[in-house]
């Protein structure tokens, strides 16, 4: 789950026109944030500042069952890691006087964002290519102000997604809405339990030239699909030695905020290498991100491999 930030909230949205066609700078009420739902296979991110549980956190004990369950579906099913073009069904949520109505070319740019990020094609020095690609599907779009308001308590979740959700396993379902925090996913794990739910809410504002400074570069739905994908925060499990369950993202005992160069918090020999603030699973800000890892891209193949292909 990704955060909004607090100071951008109060001039995020203008009221506009039932026409409106494109995200605008201004002012209007947002939801407020409330302790989200904390379900496992829901994962939310806060806003910088907010005081709340992140959907995202699992249990050490969780992570660890997680992993032995996706080590025993690919050896039993001899499964192997695979890639995929993803298709991709965007969901436009929007209000009756058209906030939130964001417009094709957006949705274009928020899809070749995307696929930018998870080709490495930001830093392809460093940057590792995941082998995953997305191509749109379909976009729908729903005016509704109960969905578009109240897409994060588990009521409204169920209430937006199960009528609208299109595709299986294979297919992003991404809601585009108001909703309190910048994202948030479920992971593929959860997927044969809630299918309906499968899939990830972005904040309207955060798509490629909206209105939320320092997340506006369409980086808060990359950063979710990689929850979709099975990926953890980097900073999952803090300081101990499993952590984000991925060996080449150093360890980190706290997200980060901004793009602070030389983070280091988990210090020591035992944890070599400085926070990794540049890595799409961490909370900077969209223009720090820059890259996957190759171990990141190896289990997102894998989770793919055991829950959605």
């Amino acid at each position: 789950m990704r955060k909004k930030p607090l100071l951008a909230l109060s001039a995020v949205i203008m009221a506009t026109s039932a026409m409106m066609s494109v995200p605008v700078a201004g002012t209007a009420a947002v939801t407020s944030v409330d302790c989200p739902d904390t379900r496992e296979g829901s994962a939310s991110r806060p806003r910088p500042g907010a005081h709340t549980m992140d959907r995202n956190d699992v249990s050490a004990e969780k992570a660890k069952a997680i992993q032995r369950d996706l080590h025993t579906k690919l050896a039993n099913q001899a499964r192997k890691a695979g890639t995929a073009t993803v298709p991709v069904v965007f969901h436009v949520v929007y209000a009756s006087d058209g906030t939130g109505n964001v417009s094709d070319s957006a949705i274009a740019a928020q899809i070749t964002e995307l696929n930018q990020d998870f080709a490495g094609a930001e830093n392809p020095g460093t940057a590792a290519n995941t082998g995953f690609s997305f191509t749109l599907q379909a976009t729908r779009r729903w005016q509704n102000d109960a969905w578009f308001n109240d897409p994060d308590s588990a009521s409204g979740e169920a209430a937006l997604k199960t009528p609208t959700h299109e595709g299986d396993q294979r297919t992003l379902n991404i809601w585009s809405t108001n909703t309190s925090f910048l994202g948030y996913a479920t992971f593929p794990w959860d997927f044969t339990s809630a299918p309906k739910l499968d899939g990830i809410v972005i904040q309207w504002g955060s798509l490629p030239g909206g209105p939320i400074a320092n997340f506006n570069e369409g980086k808060t739905a990359s950063h979710e699909a990689g929850h979709w994908f099975g990926l953890f925060h980097t900073f999952q499990g803090g300081c101990s030695k499993t952590n984000d369950e991925v060996a080449d993202t150093p360890a980190q005992r706290s997200p980060t905020s901004g793009c602070p160069e030389g983070k280091d918090t988990c210090k020591g020999k035992q944890n070599p290498g400085l926070d990794p603030i540049h890595n799409y699973m961490d909370y900077s800000f969209d223009s720090c991100y820059n890259q996957f890892t190759p171990g990141q891209a190896t289990r997102a193949q894998s989770m793919w491999a055991a829950y959605r292909a």
